[in-house]
């Protein structure tokens, strides 16, 4: 008997029971044994569609017919079909959103000083208000990111635009500290969606082969432009006012509605299939000999119940899979740092180098700079892919990662050792620029190897790992300007220095010992099986129908199996 994989139906995983024979791979929507029964498709049925069966819910052990709906071979309502345009367009749109979430962190630390003036708040509301806004973007995705895998990507950008478009607004016309303050909570939140859901929908477009290119500019979208805000927002602050550093924000997300409206589309393939499933339902009924479905309607659950469990899932895995644990550690890390960059920079740069706001704000294109570096980084990694997936399969993907680790660290001691008055800004400047091509680095492949190790819900592996880096950053940037107060400056980031050090560990274990620490995965390995047969279906129906299967080409091959794993390390 060939040793077989399964999901327990009882697991919050909103998906059928599953049985993977180990000697044969399963098409899509034929994912049980409920669909052994499946036989060609007659003429008659919509292109795309086959007929299997299930057992009926009395429980007696008979079996009805049913049809199962799938997509037809290139068809441009799969998202994994979709044109180059079309791809370009949505992650575009998705990537200006990235653009604006990220922007807003670092203009708050720069126009903090001229709030207070006008407000009359404390050093210590400033501090909440970084902090609240990281707290709400570790804290939304939770829920957000696992709803938009079971409802759909689409209608959670445009609640997310519209909640940040009001938020932007109320920051700018605040009359009190109060109303900053639930507005930079509600910012965070919303605006997660540009980090948690992004790499959710860039999974959904593209296959594993081509998913580094994105995710690396997805990377490099959050990192320069929240240097770009520091620099730009710095003169906004200065020559308008600091109310204006958020009319130009609001400004720009309104312009995104319709471009949100009438230039993207749905990209989650069961929502639309289930879409497709219920329109051929009321269409067709039962005259073609069945109800038609998709597979993830079987045993389907009641919408609180279904809720209950998507939101469920990012807890799971961040506290089950050693994958999402110990890379949500290192990024938290890396992100407790870069919210120190973020909150501690007009601290440093005023305190340490007398810097005036303008000065400050230039001072933030150290983390342009970093982002460039990152992703020229990126694409050296990228060749590396490919030259190497055949061999290390999914580990491929660590090679500049190994090298950021231990660049990270050194950079925090660079930035800390150079920290003093009588050391020329350039040398911590410098240091700077290192530790952000590093986390962006680390950032760009905690996304892309976590989205490969989990699938279709990458979306909730992602959530996991966002929030366990944006609650520790915030804890951080709470306390940044204490901690250098009370440690100096020097000292608190070599403290960061050491810490850097120890967890730069986690990618060189990943890449010796990935397949091992897969294949005790409750959910990765059979994961990311299922969509490598998605992917392996589509080419062979292509080239069954005489179409070019070329573009889902699949680098990895048998690599990521840890036998054969073993063998090519043998």
């Amino acid at each position: 008997m060939s040793k077989t994989l399964s999901f327990d139906p009882k697991e919050p995983l909103s998906t059928p029971a599953v049985e993977v024979d180990a000697d044969e791979r399963t098409l899509p929507g034929r994912l049980s044994q409920r669909t052994s029964q499946a036989t060609l498709t007659p003429q008659s049925l919509p292109d795309g569609c086959s007929y299997g069966s299930i057992p009926k819910k009395d429980g007696n052990g008979a079996e009805e017919r049913v049809i199962w709906v799938d997509f037809p071979p290139a068809s441009p309502d799969n998202p994994i079909c979709f044109s180059t345009s079309r791809k370009i367009i949505i992650t575009a749109v998705a990537l200006v959103f990235t653009f604006w979430c990220s922007s807003t962190a670092s203009a708050f630390s720069i126009q903090a000083g001229s709030m207070c003036s006008q407000l009359g708040c404390r050093k210590f509301e400033v501090e909440a208000g970084i902090a609240l806004y990281a707290w709400g973007a570790g804290i939304f995705p939770l829920i957000v990111a696992p709803l938009s895998e079971e409802f759909g990507r689409h209608p959670i950008y445009m609640f997310a635009l519209i909640v940040v478009f009001v938020f932007h607004l109320s920051n700018g016309v605040a009359k009190n500290m109060a109303t900053v303050l639930m507005s930079r909570f509600f910012l965070g939140a919303a605006g997660s969606i540009g980090t948690s859901v992004v790499g959710g929908t860039i999974s959904d477009i593209f296959i594993p082969a081509h998913r580094g290119v994105p995710m690396a500019i997805s990377g490099f979208i959050v990192f320069f432009a929240t240097g770009l805000g520091g620099a730009v927002f710095g003169f906004v602050d200065v020559r308008a006012s600091w109310r204006w550093v958020w009319y130009v924000h609001t400004i720009g997300i309104g312009a995104m509605i319709p471009a949100v409206v009438f230039g993207t589309k749905e990209t989650r393939s069961d929502v639309i299939l289930r879409r497709r499933a219920a329109k051929l339902r009321k269409e067709r009924g039962l005259a073609d000999g069945g109800v038609y479905m998709h597979s993830s309607e079987v045993d389907k659950v009641s919408f609180w119940k279904a809720v209950t469990a998507s939101v469920y899932r990012p807890f799971i895995f961040l506290t089950t899979e050693p994958i999402v644990m110990f890379f949500s550690l290192w990024v938290a890390l890396a992100w407790s740092v870069f919210y120190v960059q973020i909150a501690g920079l007009p601290y440093m740069m005023r305190n340490l180098y007398g810097f005036n706001t303008e000065q400050v704000g230039m001072v933030y294109f150290t983390t342009c700079i970093g982002a460039v570096l990152g992703l020229f980084g990126g694409q050296i990694q990228e060749r590396l892919y490919r030259k190497k997936a055949a061999k290390r399969g999914i580990e491929a993907r660590l090679y500049a990662p190994m090298v950021a680790g231990v660049l990270f660290s050194i950079g925090c001691f660079i930035t800390g050792f150079t920290a003093l008055p009588n050391v020329h800004w350039i040398g911590s400047a410098v240091g700077q620029v290192i530790v952000i091509t590093s986390i962006m680095l680390i950032y760009v492949t905690a996304f892309t190897y976590v989205s490969e190790c989990y699938g279709i819900y990458a979306s909730s592996a992602i959530a996991g790992q966002s929030s366990a880096r944006n609650l520790i950053g915030g804890c951080i940037a709470f306390a940044t300007n204490s901690m250098f107060e009370r440690m100096t400056v020097r000292w608190a980031i070599v403290m960061m220095a050491s810490f850097a050090a120890v967890l730069a560990l986690v990618p060189f274990v990943a890449f010796f010992y990935g397949p091992q620490i897969r294949a005790r995965s409750k959910y990765s390995k059979l994961l990311m099986q299922q969509e490598r047969d998605t992917i392996d279906a589509e080419r062979i129906q292509r080239e069954a129908r005489g179409m070019d299967g070329h573009e889902f080409e699949d680098l990895e091959g048998d690599a990521n199996g840890t036998e054969s794993h073993e063998k090519t390390k043998a």
